[in-house]
């Protein structure tokens, strides 16, 4: 009988960021998970579950971004997308690649959940998120968060 690649995926696991209240920004200002430390489980994929409340009146036909982070060495990285740090902090996103993006509306306190997959993320990751929808994001942490659940192919 044939051998089979099937997915073994790893535990579902919070990354630390804080997006409550979080200011709009059409600049690329917004703020980093801290980083993870991928060399011991080398996740080729990387699923991301989340979800993000906007604030209160906020201006329609907006968007909530989310751009990789990525750095060479978790141990002690000499390079970081966008020289981001090692840990949950204001992040100011310049050339790192958009990964997602969820358009809002002009309704107050909306949870946008959803989910999309990281390829190859390397050997350390992590993610910057902004939005430009005009208003501070959720003053409640609870209303936040960001999941990953990492996967790697197996021979059965």
């Amino acid at each position: 009988m044939p051998n089979e690649i099937k997915a073994k995926f790893g535990a579902s696991t919070a990354l630390t960021i804080t997006l409550a209240s979080l200011a709009s920004s059409t600049t690329g200002v917004g703020q980093q998970t801290t980083m993870v430390d991928n060399s011991a489980t080398k996740f080729q994929r990387v699923h991301v579950y989340f979800r993000v409340t906007t604030g209160t009146s906020p201006t329609a036909d907006r968007a909530i971004r989310f751009f990789l982070l990525r750095g060479d060495d978790p141990t002690s990285s000499n390079i970081r997308t966008d020289n981001a740090g090692a840990t949950d902090a204001a992040h100011t996103v310049v050339s790192a690649d958009q990964v997602y993006a969820v358009a809002t509306s002009g309704t107050s306190n909306i949870s946008h959940r959803g989910s999309f997959t990281l390829e190859s993320p390397g050997p350390e990751f992590g993610l910057s998120i902004n939005h430009d929808t005009g208003v501070n994001l959720n003053a409640t942490g609870s209303n936040h968060a960001i999941r990953v659940v990492g996967e790697n192919p197996e021979v059965q």
